[in-house]
């Protein structure tokens, strides 16, 4: 690497910036207005004000300071200082004196070495350098030069910026050089009528002295076969925006590695936003094919690699820049709140699980990128905070990433351990948090994703420090509080499904959910985290939503039941009119499915195409069999405890006690009655909706719509958040939470 460190104070949008160490490559993501263009503005300024530009000062972050600045700490390698010593090589720099006496070290050969340089703006617009001697200003910015690509301003059909980088990167002795092609003019009688012609024209037109990188530039051209890019074989200006874009990026820093292996110049490139204008699959293209030119340096020397930055809003390239270069690469987080300094973190991007990289993916990588990021565990939890009516009616809801993710996934790609400042919360079904003892009717702690002892571990300072004032000693305190009430609290539990109420020390409590509540919002919450009472079904189908539940249920799979004529499609002789005479004859539920059965089929509708009086008893049989699938829940339950524990059965949630369909101990624990009315239900009398009912099925999303029409229908949108939280009240916290991190 070229540079070791960067330190910016109060200019633009840093109060104070520190990027302490620099890879090979390096990320910057963030979202808008973080201070990515910033960087590159303060970068540019410094560099021109090397070169001696006049340029206007970047403002002052504060106006209370009288002055900003940028340091830039450099790496003078160990084979600069031995060349010039030992190789008498110096005469190829620009102030090599200067060089070797300012700031190189030789009796510390050995090793590395650093060269520091501040550059102060003050509020006046002069500027100060920390170093007095321009020679050696001039030798740093000969030997550490700067160059910038913009994705957004690339001259696509003029790449005359490539001849002047070729031209910066390699150190020639030019009058060896020019020595040589001297002597060869010398001896070419060609040549020598071409001296004379340039000599009439010098004798006749005034012209400024080549720079130095235009005298090497030259004989550069000289010796290729011309100086018009071509990408195969065709004008850039026939190519398309995006060929030209890719193609110039990809060759600025191919060149950049190859021409400078062999090189003491060491540049720095900061490529802003390169996936403007490219696929997505260009865009990791581009970095495997830097990758290749990357590998292939390292087997022919030591030298340092030039630093490369890319400023970047895409997934792609974040996620190939982390497969490929290992330890090798950064991924440097920018933020910054509303009338705040922008900050930076160092993401902890270089995974030695497999595991995770393998899995690791532009799903994962977009992360890096979020306002916020809700953790969830499957399908279901997606529906609901995906839910496009909700979304409108929750706006903060739509700039949120929902991610469904795994144990390995999340350990590595929450904030909390990729160090960034992005808020998250992770959503957990209660069984991760602890099990329940039925027979000793006990709460078992679970380490599956909370440790308890970790966590009260983490927490000790605050109690030893006795800041009592401190959150952290709260926290504390209410850790302990809830693992001592774990510990010893005794569940009151009814038919194994259901908790009306818990004893501790003598005293009972009689709302369980309580106890959830608590720890959500004095200790979870810390580390952001949510535990729901039971599991994500439980959120829609609870005791306060049930009536809604059961008027969406009679709805949804009666409109989904469909009557067929089965003359027209299997010659059946039973026509719709022998269903009418049969149902006359024998008017029993028994008989209504028997029936059913015979004219039912959820795949193949017809209903529609029937004569008006088909069609009208098509409808009546559906409502009398709906109405007795109703009879027969009523008959066996009164409660809304109840009937919320059949429809959580029902919809693959779980009983209070975390019990579910798939349970081991569901048939020994669960009663009959639930067990045989949710087969009933769902095997027998609506056997051909079962799909219907599974995760996968949209039930999730069918029902918030329903619910949010109806809300909508009867209070209208004044009233709407009173009304969902009275009915949703634990979904509602959830989307309190998120609105809040805002």
């Amino acid at each position: 690497m070229s540079i070791k460190s960067i330190k910016i104070k109060n200019l633009l949008s840093f109060d104070e910036l520190i990027i302490d160490n620099f890879e090979d490559i390096n990320c910057i993501v963030g979202k808008n207005n973080a201070g990515k263009s910033n960087l590159l503005k303060l970068l540019r300024f410094f560099y021109k004000k090397l070169e001696g530009i006049r340029e206007l000062p970047p403002e002052l972050n504060s106006k209370y300071s009288a002055f900003g600045s940028i340091t830039i700490t450099y790496t003078i390698s160990h084979r600069i200082k031995q060349d010039l010593k030992l190789k008498g090589k110096g005469d190829l720099f620009v102030g090599y004196k200067d060089l070797t006496s300012s700031f190189i070290d030789f009796t510390d050969i050995g090793k590395d070495t650093t060269y520091e340089l501040t550059l102060k703006v003050y509020s006046n617009e002069s500027i100060e350098w920390s170093e007095k001697n321009s020679k050696v200003l001039n030798t740093i910015n000969y030997l550490y030069p700067f160059f910038d690509i913009e994705g957004r301003h690339i001259d696509l059909h003029n790449w005359d910026k490539l001849w002047f980088i070729i031209s910066r990167l390699k150190s020639f002795n030019l009058k060896n050089l020019e020595k040589s092609f001297k002597e060869y003019e010398e001896t070419n009688n060609a040549r020598k009528e071409f001296e004379k012609f340039v000599k009439d024209i010098e004798d006749t037109i005034e012209t400024s002295k080549y720079t130095y990188q235009e005298k090497v530039l030259s004989y550069i051209k000289m010796r290729l076969y011309g100086d018009k890019f071509l990408i195969e074989e065709q004008k850039l200006d026939i190519q398309s925006d995006g060929t030209n874009a890719y193609t110039f990026i990809e060759l600025s820093l191919k060149l950049l590695i190859s021409l400078t292996r062999r090189e003491y110049i060491t540049p720095i490139i900061y490529v802003d936003e390169p996936e403007i204008g490219l696929h997505p699959k260009k865009n990791e293209e581009l970095i495997e094919s830097i990758f290749e030119t990357y590998i292939k340096g390292k087997k022919s020397t030591k030298t340092p690699y030039p630093t490369i930055i890319f400023a970047t809003h895409s997934p792609n390239i974040v996620k190939q820049v982390i497969k490929l270069f290992d330890e090798n690469q950064q991924i440097l987080h920018f933020s910054k709140e509303h009338f705040k300094p922008s900050i930076i973190q160092k993401m902890n991007s270089q995974y030695d699980d497999k595991r995770f990289l393998n899995v690791f993916s532009d799903n994962e990588a977009r992360l890096f990128f979020s306002n916020f990021i809700l953790f969830v565990e499957g399908e279901t939890e997606l529906e609901i905070f995906r839910n496009k009516l909700l979304l409108s009616k929750f706006e903060k809801l739509k700039k949120i990433d929902v991610y469904a993710t795994n144990d390995i996934v999340l350990k590595y790609i929450n904030p909390g351990y990729a160090n960034t400042a992005i808020p998250y919360l992770t959503i957990y079904d209660l069984d991760k948090l602890f099990d329940i003892d039925l027979d000793n009717k006990k709460m078992i702690k679970l380490n599956t994703v909370i440790s308890f002892s970790e966590l009260e571990k983490k927490y000790d300072r605050a109690y030893a420090s006795k800041k009592k004032k401190s959150v952290e000693f709260d926290v504390f305190q209410n850790i302990k509080f809830f693992v001592s009430v774990l510990d010893s609290l005794e569940l009151d539990i009814k038919k194994k499904m259901f908790i009306p109420s818990f004893k501790y020390k003598d005293k009972v409590y009689s709302n369980y959910n309580s106890l959830v509540d608590y720890a959500n919002k004095k200790v979870f919450i810390h580390q952001n985290k949510f535990f729901n009472h039971t599991t994500i079904e439980e959120l829609l189908i609870n005791k306060q939503s049930i009536t809604l539940v059961k008027k969406w249920f009679k709805k949804v799979y009666m409109d989904s039941i469909c009557i067929v004529n089965k003359d027209k499609e299997s010659g059946d002789k039973k026509t719709l009119k022998t269903m009418q005479t049969m149902m006359s004859k024998y008017p029993t539920d028994l008989k209504l499915k028997q029936v059913f059965d015979i004219i039912f089929d959820s795949s193949n509708c017809y209903i529609d195409t029937l004569p008006d009086p088909e069609k009208k008893f098509a409808a009546k049989i559906k409502t009398r069999y709906f109405k007795s699938i109703e009879r027969l829940i009523d008959k066996n339950f009164s409660t809304d405890e109840e009937y919320v524990t059949l429809f959580l059965l029902l919809f693959n949630g779980k009983t209070q006690t975390l019990i579910s369909r798939e349970n081991k101990k569901y048939a020994e624990y669960i009663d009959e009655t639930y067990r045989e009315l949710v087969k009933d239900i769902r095997k027998e009398r609506l056997n051909k909706l079962d799909d219907l009912f599974s995760k996968t099925s949209g039930w999730a999303t069918s029902f918030l719509n329903f619910v949010i029409d109806e809300i909508e229908n009867t209070r209208g949108d004044q009233e709407f958040r009173k009304e969902f939280e009275i009915y949703f009240r634990e979904l509602y916290d959830i989307i309190t939470i998120i609105e809040n991190k805002f």
